[in-house]
Parts: structure tokens; sequence; C-alpha cells
């Protein structure tokens, strides 16, 4: 299993540059930008915009803050479409046809691709927090708090639409991973909505749409543990599901 684990990090050597270059490239426009908001332009315009010399319907340290979070869950988003890279590379190479003839049992190749998602998600996870923890000396526009329930929010959702992956491909025979994608993207999408329709009709109502926004990010930044826990409960379901459709179907996976 452990050379399985090997296979599968060094089919995901490609992303390296990409996700370096989107690392260094966040911290770096996000340092830029919280030291505008100290002493640069977006200081000046803060004060303009508490002065009432401004149209703009909100503050601009307000939209800091959205861009801030965008930024620093840009590494952890960058790898995290590594399932279906792996399972493409596996395809393209060959390797998902002659799998069934590997001395490895079906919980085992199972398993070994868990893992290699764990550890690219958690790869990402640790260095958004490292991003998070020099940011937050940086401003006090969000606390270090506030930065890691954001993060470990957004690498639940992530372990989440993985897991969902995790089956669709499996039941599709690893030949249509965009398929598997986009219906987990859908699911997802359709669960959101579901669960927000409510606060969505209000804020269409009030002309407040950015309150939804507010909402959903001081959610993920103090209730991070709901959907981690909703992560696990679908990660331990997608295991046994993923491993029952792979014995069926040994010999084709």
């Amino acid at each position: 299993m452990k050379g399985l684990i090997i296979k599968d990090l060094m089919c995901l050597r490609k992303m390296r540059a990409a996700f370096i270059f989107v690392t260094v490239s966040s911290f770096v426009i996000t340092v830029m930008a919280l030291i505008s908001a100290r002493c640069g332009n977006i200081a000046l315009a803060e004060q303009e915009y508490l002065t009432g010399g401004t149209d703009m319907p909100m503050s601009p340290v307000h939209l800091l803050w959205y861009a801030v979070a965008v930024m620093v869950l840009l590494p952890l988003a960058s790898i995290g479409d590594s399932l279906t890279l792996v399972f493409e590379a596996d395809k393209n190479s060959g390797f998902a046809n002659v799998a069934g003839a590997l001395p490895v049992s079906v919980k085992h190749r199972v398993s070994a691709r868990f893992i290699t998602l764990f550890l690219t998600c958690g790869t990402g996870t640790i260095i958004s927090l490292l991003l998070s923890f020099v940011l937050s000396l940086f401003t006090d526009i969000m606390t270090l708090g506030d930065f890691a329930g954001l993060v470990l929010s957004a690498a639940s959702l992530i372990l989440i639409f993985s897991a969902l992956e995790m089956i669709l491909i499996f039941l599709l025979k690893m030949k249509n991973t965009d398929y598997a994608r986009i219906i987990s993207l859908l699911i997802m999408s359709a669960v959101f909505i579901l669960c927000s329709l409510g606060k969505m009709i209000e804020a269409v109502r009030a002309m407040k749409p950015t309150e939804l926004i507010t909402d959903g990010l001081l959610f993920l930044e103090n209730r991070w543990f709901i959907l981690a826990a909703a992560a696990a409960v679908c990660l331990l379901i997608s295991y046994f599901v993923s491993a029952g459709i792979a014995e069926r179907k040994w010999g084709e996976i």
C-alpha cells in the first residue's frame, strides 16, 4: 500500500509549481494590501468613507476582509481537486487497466487513495494555517482564530467534496472523473441552497446581498467544527461505500 501512496503522490508532482506560485502570490498580495490598509491608499479610502466623503456602499476595510479571506484559502483551494487528478493520471498512464492484477487487496487500494487525499489536503491546510499566522501579525481585521476557523472550514468542505467524488468515480468505473466532479459540485450547491434558502430570500428582499456573504464568512470562521464533523461522517461513509463498490467490480476497477 505504501507503494500506491508514493505512486499517487508522484502523479501530483505537476501541481507543485502551481501550488508554490499560488502560495507566494497570495502571501505577497495580501501583505501589500494589509500594509496599504494601515498606511496607504486603503487607509485613506477608509478615512474618507468614515467622514462621508465617498458614496461607496461598503467600508474599504470590510471589502478587504472579503479579499483577505479569499487569498488565505487559495493555497488550499489550489490542491483541492487532487483526487480526480490522481484518477485521471492512472487512466492516462494505463495503470487503471493493470491495477486489478496487483497483489494488493481492494480495501488497501481504496485506503491508499484516501491516505493520499489526507496528505494533500493536510499539506494545503498546514500551509494555509502558517500563512494565516503570519498575516495575523500584520492586521487586526481578522484574528488568528478567525483565520484558522476559515481554513479548517474550507478544508472540511474540500474533504466532503472529495468524499462524494470518490463514490461517484468508483460508480463510474474511474472513466468519467469530470462527471463525478460536476455531480459532486451540484450536490453540494443544492445542499447549500436548501440550508441557506431562508437567509437568501431575506437578503434579496432587504436588498442587502452582502449580508449573506458576511454571515457565511462568520459561520465559516466560528462554526468550523460543524463542517469538520460532517466531513468525518462523509469520509467514513465514502470509504465503506467506495470499498464495497470496488470489491463488487473487481477486475473492472
